[in-house]
């Protein structure tokens, strides 16, 4: 497992940027696995296998987290994974390894894993490497092991691959890699303006992707639609193939995305009417709501499912929320409605004073999670002080009670994220503010970090210079100092009106809210250890 393979491929040439996704991490899986009745492996002391693991973006950083546990990554491109590599050297992890092979090597001699995951390989890779990965999903984990894989699905993608083929079809004509992803810019944009919106739903096609492309960077550009392959597939055909191998579909990342609770009631009432059982169910859902990926959660085929979800299972959770309350309104008497909003998109109209109290207190928190007593607690200390005499003779049980099963209606809307694992972090500002290692390797790299919930953060230019010198031995005074030196080397560029500045108190000024700002940006984005 040791020796490399030299064969360039289209990520050595065009690296595909490798970055932490939440909902691949094992407390992830091993959340979900809860809540419909599995007992799942212990995520600190366990076994993790990702295939196509690029330079480590993802696996890395659940090493670093977890050093009493075991982390194997996988990838065919020698050039991603020497990246790998050298990150893991500079961090010192001693619990994770990142081989140079192809998916197809995996066999017995790997061992046992207690999750198996890979994100955005699945759709890109010839039938038998689907084949070979569903395999390895069943004959390489563990009993009471966790899967995932994510994919690309019909009916969704029957639209989205007519512009791959027009792309494909336009692109063909030029060699370097480059030169295609501009050129496949070019024609959606040159459709898009040509075909006419209004009553035109081709046209409302067009605008649509090509607003998604602008937003997408070269790198995803190409391997989402320029590869030689992509093979989409029906969640039904996904299903099939997954209890071929002997792992059965337990759900889907994101729990929201299962219910049928989120159309309407005509809708839902159909969807259960038609369905005979959880694959159907998600298939006809599939269908109703366009579905072009899934992020699919599997365990061994026979295990004891339970998706009677009910609040007592969420005792040992912890809830974080970052809702906010519409209007400004903060009234937690029974009398007042507020709807909460988070910022995904989701709301929920609440009058029920414990549960207002227990969002504001989410809130206040953010992106710290509390677990249900400390949550308890918090959500009855703000209704005392704002004089509600009721909540002194309620029982702390009862309390719960409520609290867990309107946690449980937040979770149905994403209103509320559930774990069972939260990374170290701070949620105030130190006298002496320090930054994860993990994040501050990371910025030295690119503009963007890894944080301490295992997500991408974007980083200025200014972010990624006051990183190195937040390592715990500067105060705000020292860092602004260190910030100033910064601009006066001509490390860090200020310009007022598009000339440079040398005004030694405007730049004194100005660094001061450059460091009270980045201060705030890396404490509300869990970035700060101390």
């Amino acid at each position: 497992m040791t020796e490399e393979i030299v064969q360039r491929t289209s990520y050595d040439d065009v690296p595909y940027e490798s970055n932490p996704f939440p909902q691949t991490h094992p407390q992830r899986l091993a959340a979900l696995a809860a809540l419909f009745g599995l007992n799942p492996p212990d995520i600190q002391k366990c076994r993790v296998l990702e295939m196509g693991c690029a330079s480590g973006g993802n696996l890395i950083p659940m090493a670093y987290h977890f050093p009493e546990a075991e982390f194997v990554g996988v990838d065919l491109a020698l050039e991603q994974v020497k990246v790998g590599r050298n990150v893991i050297e500079d961090l010192g992890l001693k619990n994770i390894r990142i081989e140079n092979a192809s998916i197809m090597d995996i066999d017995e001699s790997w061992g046992k894993f207690d999750f198996v995951i890979s994100h955005g390989v699945f759709s890109w890779v010839p039938g038998e490497v689907q084949e070979k990965m569903m395999a390895v999903c069943s004959e390489n984990l563990t009993d009471g092991g966790l899967a995932y894989l994510s994919y690309n699905v019909y009916p969704g993608w029957h639209m989205r691959g007519m512009i791959r083929h027009m792309m494909l079809y336009h692109t063909a004509q030029f060699e370097d890699q480059p030169r295609k992803v501009q050129q496949a810019r070019a024609l959606v944009d040159f459709l898009a303006k040509s075909v006419p919106t209004e009553n035109n739903y081709y046209g409302l096609l067009l605008k649509s992707e090509m607003d998604l492309l602008k937003k997408s960077k070269d790198y995803y550009l190409f391997h989402e639609h320029l590869e030689d392959r992509n093979e989409p597939m029906y969640f039904h055909q996904f299903a099939e193939m997954a209890n071929k191998h002997g792992v059965q579909y337990l759900g889907e990342s994101d729990f929201s995305t299962m219910l049928t609770s989120g159309f309407s009631k005509e809708v839902s009432e159909t969807l259960k009417r038609v369905s005979k059982n959880i694959i159907q169910t998600e298939q006809y859902m599939d269908f109703v709501r366009n579905r072009m990926f899934r992020q699919t959660i599997m365990c061994k085929t026979g295990s004891p499912v339970n998706r009677n979800v009910t609040a007592d299972r969420l005792e040992k959770y912890l809830f974080a929320s970052s809702a906010k309350a519409q209007d400004d309104l903060t009234d937690l008497s029974a009398e007042t409605r507020i709807t909460f909003k988070s910022p995904k998109g989701p709301s929920i109209s609440i009058s029920r004073p414990i549960t207002k109290a227990a969002l504001f207190a989410l809130k206040e928190v953010w992106p710290k999670a509390l677990g249900i007593d400390e949550l308890t607690a918090a959500a009855k200390k703000k209704l005392v002080e704002e004089g509600i005499k009721e909540v002194e003779k309620v029982e702390e049980a009862q309390f719960k009670q409520v609290l867990l099963a309107d946690m449980l209606q937040c979770m149905t809307i994403s209103l509320v994220e559930y774990h069972l694992w939260q990374g170290d972090f701070v949620s105030e500002v130190s006298e002496k503010p320090k930054v994860s290692p993990l994040g501050a390797v990371y910025a030295k790299m690119r503009p963007r970090t890894v944080n301490q919930r295992h997500e991408t953060v974007p980083l200025d230019a200014a972010l990624m210079n006051m990183i190195p010198l937040a390592d715990g031995t500067r105060d705000k005074a020292a860092l602004v100092e260190g910030m100033v030196a910064l601009v006066k080397e001509g490390v860090l560029s200020l310009k007022r009106e598009g000339k440079p500045v040398e005004d030694p108190e405007f730049i004194q000024t100005t660094m001061e809210k450059v460091v009270e700002n980045g201060l705030n940006y890396l404490k509300n984005n869990a970035l700060l250890v101390a």
